[in-house]
């Protein structure tokens, strides 16, 4: 099981898909979308109804059949919590609390440090498009793995014991 980034998520909409991934997504039986994912998107299509309202309610169909089919949704529990209050407080990853924090009108609370948070309390790897950020969070705590399915490659090994299924694409980088 991955548990999905918001770059994988948002990318299996892409109508011109990276031929790994898109490959990769149809291969995998069991995916996890997280609650900062989900909520990610949903951002998203409320800034695009200011200047783009067809696209914004073609996502927003596109990700209710998303959420209706058969994920799993990892709880957000006592063990998150206390695993995201330990990575807010690593002045080292202060800058992923906000996307684009010098920019006032782009800026957005940061998602990948509960996404992080997910991972490591429920065990599942990662899959990222955008796994810099996992990279240095993992500096500082140690994640079940990130992958990017684009490269097939793990940006941040897999860890023994996280549960996980092996396709034949995958390669440890």
């Amino acid at each position: 099981m991955f548990l999905l980034d918001t770059s994988v998520l948002s990318h299996a909409h892409y109508s011109r898909q990276h031929p790994a991934v898109g490959q990769w997504l149809d291969g995998q039986r069991h995916l996890a979308i997280p609650f900062p994912v989900i909520l990610e998107v949903y951002i998203g299509i409320y800034e695009a109804q200011k200047n783009k309202p067809l696209l914004a309610e073609e996502i927003l169909g596109w990700l209710d059949d998303v959420l209706s089919a058969d994920f799993f949704y990892p709880d957000i529990n006592r063990e998150v919590s206390r695993i995201l209050a330990t990575l807010y407080c690593h002045n080292e990853l202060r800058h992923l609390w906000y996307r684009d924090p010098e920019n006032a009108r782009k800026r957005k609370p940061g998602q990948d440090l509960f996404i992080a948070a997910i991972s490591i309390a429920h065990d599942i790897p990662i899959a990222s498009l955008d796994a810099k950020d996992f990279a240095l969070i993992n500096r500082h705590v140690h994640l079940p793995g990130v992958y990017n399915p684009a490269f097939s490659s793990w940006v941040v090994p897999k860890r023994q014991n996280a549960p996980i299924e092996v396709t034949d694409d995958m390669e440890v980088a």
